[in-house]
C-alpha cells in the first residue's frame, strides 16, 4: 500500500488502454476510484472491477464536478488521438481546461495530467529533457497536447491547484494498438521494411512502468508542479525495438528503404499540404525517425525514485498471449 490508501481518486480515460491498467492498480493500492464514463456499457465494465462511475464527458463541467466531489486527486488521461485540429481541440484542450477548473472548483488537491513526449515536436535533437523548449509543429496531436499542457500550468498557477505532468513515450503492452498490434504487424512482414537502417532511437515504455510513475506522481509531494519524461533510458534503436517483435514472428529479415528519395517526396508533399495537418511535418518527422536521441530520466529517478523495470524482451514477451488472441500470432498447440 502507498499514500493513496483510502484516498478518493477521480480518473478520466479509465476505459482506454492506459486507464484500463491504472484503475485496477489504484484499487489494489487501497484507493476509492471514481471514473468518468460516457456510456452505460463502459460504466458496467468498470463497475465489475469495483470502480464507481459517473456518467458524463470532458465537455460537461457539471458531470466533472459531480465525479470529483470529495476526491483529493484527479488523474487525467482522456484525450483525442486522431482527427483534424478542429476535431481534436475540444477533447484534448477544452477537456483539459474543464478538468483543471472543475478540480479547482471542488477543492481537489492535485491533478496528474498524462501528456506525451510528442509535445517536444519533431525537430531533431539529441536530447529531450523536461526543460527543453517545445518545438512548433503542424500535426494536430502535437499542437493540442502542447496547448493542453499550457492549460494545466496556467490554471494550476491561477487557481493554486497542484499539478504534475507525465510525458510517456510509445506505450506498448497487451491491448496496445499502434505500438503492439501495429508494430507487430509491421515486424511480421518478410522482410520488414523501414525507412533507413533503423539506427535512430525509438522511445518505448511498457504500460506497467507508466502506471507505476502515475501512482508515484499522485502520491509524492516531490511531484508537485513538475514535469516528468516516462521512457526507457537509454533508449533502444528502432531496429532493436522492432527486432524483438520480429523474433516473435520468427524471422529477422530487414529491408532498408533509402532515406533520400523518401525525404524528397516528403518535402514535395509538404509544399502542397494544408495547414494544421501532419503532412506539413513529414520532413521533420523523417529526421526525427532516423535521428539518434535520448529522453533522460534523471529527474524521475531523483524526485520519484522511478525508472523503467520492464525490459523490451520481457515486455514484448508479455504481449505474446494477447497477440495470439487477436490471431496475429499463431496459437501454440501440442
Amino acid at each position: 500500500m502507498t499514500h493513496l490508501t483510502a484516498k478518493r481518486i477521480f480518473i478520466t480515460g479509465a476505459t482506454g488502454f492506459l486507464g484500463g491498467c491504472l484503475a485496477p492498480r489504484l484499487v489494489a493500492e487501497g484507493a476509492h476510484v471514481v471514473a468518468l464514463a460516457r456510456s452505460e456499457v463502459k460504466a458496467a465494465t468498470l463497475k465489475e472491477q469495483g470502480i464507481e462511475t459517473i456518467s458524463g464527458d470532458l465537455l460537461d463541467l457539471d458531470s466533472l464536478r459531480r465525479g470529483m466531489r470529495d476526491c483529493q486527486i484527479v488523474i487525467h488521461m482522456a484525450a483525442a488521438v486522431d482527427g483534424s485540429y478542429d476535431e481534436m481541440y475540444p477533447a484534448t484542450v477544452t477537456g483539459t481546461q474543464n478538468v483543471m477548473n472543475a478540480a479547482a472548483d471542488i477543492g481537489v488537491r492535485r491533478v496528474v495530467h498524462v501528456s506525451s513526449i510528442a509535445v517536444y515536436g519533431l525537430l531533431a535533437r539529441s536530447l529531450y529533457a523536461e526543460d527543453t523548449p517545445l518545438a512548433r509543429a503542424e500535426y494536430p496531436y502535437i499542437t493540442t497536447k502542447q496547448l493542453a499542457e499550457e492549460k494545466v500550468k496556467q490554471i494550476g498557477a491561477d487557481r493554486q491547484l497542484e499539478w504534475a505532468i507525465i510525458r510517456p513515450g510509445m506505450i506498448y503492452g497487451p491491448r496496445a494498438g499502434l505500438w503492439t498490434k501495429g508494430l507487430f504487424q509491421l515486424a511480421s512482414l518478410r522482410p520488414t521494411p523501414f525507412i533507413g537502417d533503423g539506427s535512430g532511437n525509438a522511445a518505448p515504455i511498457y504500460v506497467d512502468d507508466v502506471v507505476e510513475m502515475l501512482v508515484r506522481a499522485a502520491a509524492s509531494d516531490r511531484a508537485i508542479n513538475q514535469i516528468f519524461n516516462c521512457v526507457m533510458d537509454p533508449p533502444p534503436t528502432w531496429r532493436e525495438f522492432i527486432g524483438v517483435y520480429q523474433r516473435l514472428a520468427q524471422h529477422s529479415t530487414w529491408l532498408s528503404i533509402p532515406i533520400s528519395p523518401v525525404y524528397a517526396a516528403a518535402a514535395a508533399i509538404m509544399l502542397f499540404a494544408p495547414r494544421k495537418t501532419v503532412l506539413r511535418d513529414l520532413p521533420d518527422g523523417l529526421n526525427w525517425l532516423t535521428h539518434k536521441k535520448r529522453y533522460p530520466m534523471d529527474k524521475s529517478r531523483l524526485l520519484l525514485g522511478w525508472e523503467p523495470q520492464i525490459s523490451l524482451d520481457e515486455g514484448i514477451a508479455r504481449c505474446a498471449e494477447w497477440l495470439r488472441t487477436t490471431r496475429l500470432l499463431p496459437v501454440i498447440t501440442g
